[in-house]
Formats: structure tokens, sequence, C-alpha cells
């Protein structure tokens, strides 16, 4: 039994999370908050609803609807599990508990890579709303820009998890208000007859997988819960409130922005073109500079979540313990920021932004199988941990969660399974060389 394989390896890893202690619960319950909104709103909802339009016409109205039900149903397995560990790591923790070591290790190898992937994505889609500002053929200075935002999100992370929260507050208002201003004044411009289908999209599948990248990201509101300050309370208030908040939100601005913007299947920056269509050009400006605040926001929620993915990695042996040393000042996990810092700039200078997408939408269903599973097993052979929270229904949500995930495999692109593929097996070096050292 996997459990059972986990219990004998206890000593190991509670002595490999002493470190654990360096970190510092500083994370109060606005900051998850704020921190769940930038994970889950950010540039997809920026970015998508044109891409939308053009795969599923008329019904693209529809996807939102599906997509929230799809993300909450998975979520409750989060909240689950988050109501039972105060520990960092998240679904890899999670893993680990259920299936032992090795089943961990892969779903933290995918989680770390999810997050570098992810940040890379967003921060490619701040490049995008960024050349609404700047002249044509200044492709370096979008550049030039994505790399001072990873590199100095990564400098304020690097002095302290608070000053990384702060941040992520200011960000996280600041997309809202942009946001509540677009769909408050295109309320009042929206046309019947743009509501109509005027033709059908022919690929409403392909149109929800893509939407689901507006909603990847909340599995990463989990991994910091040792920065916490009650992480078993407020995980599963947070997952709840932020994908109802986000479903809402996504479907009111998808039905604005098809109701006043005749050009929306044709536009790369949809909601700065609608704006301006029903604003003039100051709207265009108001949104375009709300959209980069938005995407510099969850720019800054990953670079907070992200190093920590590293670091409970390097913490319980699997890779260079130099990537789990705590600043005796800071109280951060400094090296593995450095770390995810320059792979990350390097896959946004490479990497095309629809590509990205649907990296980041596979390796995030990689995390989501085993946290499903794992409320099952634990159930099953750890009752007696405490759950603050529990899902109702007994095994019928994860297991209907897990139909879920199947689904959404079954219609992602063969090149990106492939290609996940291939990091799981590269990544298998990583953990047979701790093997031998345990």
């Amino acid at each position: 039994m996997a459990i059972r394989q986990s219990e004998t390896m206890d000593q190991h890893i509670k002595q490999s999370h002493n470190q654990d202690q360096g970190l510092t619960r500083a994370m109060s319950f606005f900051d998850v908050i704020c921190l769940g909104i930038n994970s889950v709103v950010g540039a997809g909802i920026f970015l998508l609803p044109g891409q939308l339009c053009s795969l599923a016409g008329g019904a693209a109205l529809w996807v939102f609807p599906l997509c929230g039900v799809l993300c909450f149903i998975i979520s409750l397995c989060f909240a689950e599990m988050g109501g039972m560990y105060n520990k960092t790591g998240g679904a890899y923790l999670y893993a680990r508990e259920a299936f032992g070591p090795f089943a961990g290790f892969l779903v933290g190898w995918m989680m770390w890579l999810s997050s570098i992937i992810g940040w890379a994505s967003v921060a490619s889609g701040f490049g995008l709303y960024l050349d609404y500002f700047l002249p044509t053929e200044n492709g370096w200075l979008s550049k030039t820009i994505i790399t001072i935002l990873i590199a100095g999100l990564s400098a304020i992370n690097f002095f302290g998890v608070k000053p990384g929260a702060r941040t992520i507050n200011f960000f996280t208002i600041g997309k809202l208000l942009s946001l509540l201003i677009f769909i408050g004044v295109g309320f009042f411009f929206i046309k019947k007859q743009n509501l109509a289908p005027v033709h059908n999209g022919g690929n409403f599948n392909a149109a929800a997988i893509m939407a689901l990248y507006a909603y990847t990201g909340f599995e990463f509101v989990v991994v910091p819960a040792e920065e916490m300050r009650h992480p078993q309370r407020d995980i599963p208030r947070v997952l709840f409130f932020v994908l109802l908040m986000a479903t809402g939100l996504y479907i009111v601005i998808q039905i604005v922005a098809t109701g006043t913007f005749p050009g929306l299947a044709a536009s790369d920056k949809p909601l700065a073109d609608a704006a301006r269509y029903f604003m003039g050009a100051a709207g265009g400006v108001i949104i375009g500079v709300g959209a980069l605040l938005s995407i510099g926001g969850i720019n800054a929620g990953i670079a907070l979540t992200s190093p920590r993915s590293l670091y409970v990695l390097s913490a319980d042996g699997f890779f260079p313990k130099i990537f789990s040393k705590i600043h005796p000042t800071y109280h951060t996990p400094y090296l593995a920021i450095i770390a995810n810092t320059v792979l990350t700039l390097s896959l946004s200078l490479a990497g095309s932004f629809k590509y990205l997408i649907a990296a980041s939408v596979m390796v995030s269903i990689l995390q989501y199988i085993p946290t499903c599973l794992a409320v099952v097993v634990l159930r099953r052979y750890r009752p007696e941990l405490e759950r603050n929270y529990r899902i109702p229904g007994g095994y019928c949500i994860p297991i209907l969660a897990l139909v879920i995930c199947g689904w959404m495999i079954c219609h992602v692109e063969l090149k990106v399974i492939t290609a996940t593929t291939a990091a799981i097996i590269v990544s298998l070096p990583f953990y047979f060389m701790r093997r031998r050292v345990v």
C-alpha cells in the first residue's frame, strides 16, 4: 500500500521539512483572497473572448458557464485536501500522502513545470497587451519590459512573502476596477442583434479547453499554506469565493464583449478593442492599462507561488538541497526564486502564447487527477485525519471530477500530451537518484 510506503519515509521527510521553520505565517485572509483572485483572474479573460467567439461562434456565451461548473467541481477536492494540511506543497503534498513518494514526486514535478509554463504564458500575454501602447516594429522593447517585469517581481518576493502579497493586493484592486469599468459602461452599449449567433462555430470542445486556461491557477492557492496564518480554515473559503466570483465575472464580460463589438472574433486584444469601439480611444487606453495591471497581477501571484514548488521538492531531497535554503533575514526560498526566474524568462521569450496556453492546461490537469483521487484514498485509509471541510455526497463529487479530467485530456492536442510525457520521462532520473541517496 502506497500510504504505508509513505509512512516509512516520514522520518526523512520530517527532517527535510525542518527547514520550513524558516518560513513565516504572514499571509492574512485578505492576502489569500487576493492571491486566489490573481491566480485565476488574469491574462485569460483579457485575451480569450475573441478566440472563443472565433472557435464556438454564438455558442461562446455558454463556454464560461460550462467551464465554471467543471472547475468548481474539481476545486471541491482541493478544498477538502486544503482543509486537512497546513504544510507547503499543495497537490504534491496530497499525492505524496495518499500514494507515496513516487507519485508525489511526479505531481510535484508537474506542479513546478506548470508554474513555470503558466508564468511564461502570462508574461507572453502581458507582451500582447503591451504592444497596444508601443509603436509597431518594436518587439525588442516589449521583450525588454517583460524581462524587467519578471525580474522585478522576483526581486520583490526575494525580500519576503509579505511584500509579495502586498504587490498582489495592489494588482488585484487595479484589475477588478478595470473589469468593472468595462462591464459598467459596456452594459449600456449592448445590441441584442450582436448576441444572436451569426455563425455556428464548429469547435466548441476546443473553445472549452482554451477557456479552462482562464480558470487554471486555483490549484496554486494551496501551495504556500505554510505561510498562511490559518490555511485549513481559509483555503476552502477562498476557493469557493474565487471560483464563483470568477465565473460570474467571465460570463458577464463575454456577454458585454459579444454584445458591443461586432469584430470580436478577429481580435487578439478583445477587451481593449471592444472598449475602444464603444468608449472611443480613451476607453481602449483605460482597459489596456487595466489589462496590464491584471496580467501584471497574475505575474505577481505566480512569482510568489512558483518557487515554493521547487523549494518543497528540494526540501524532500528530489533536487539539490541548495534550492531549499531559506534566507536568514527575509525567510524566503531565495535560491529557488532565482532559478525559477531564469527558467521563466527563457520560456517566455521563446514560446508562443497559444501553445503555452495548451501546455498550461495539460499540466494543470495532471495536478487535478491525483488530488481528486487522494480525497477518495485518504477517506478510505486515513479517516482519522481532521478535515475542516468535507465534500457532501460521499465519493460522487471526486469521481465526477475525475470524469471531467478525463474529458479534458481527451481534447488536448496530441503534441501537447507528447511533450508532457517527455517532461515526465526527463524527471525520472531525479527520483531514482534520490532513492539511492535515501
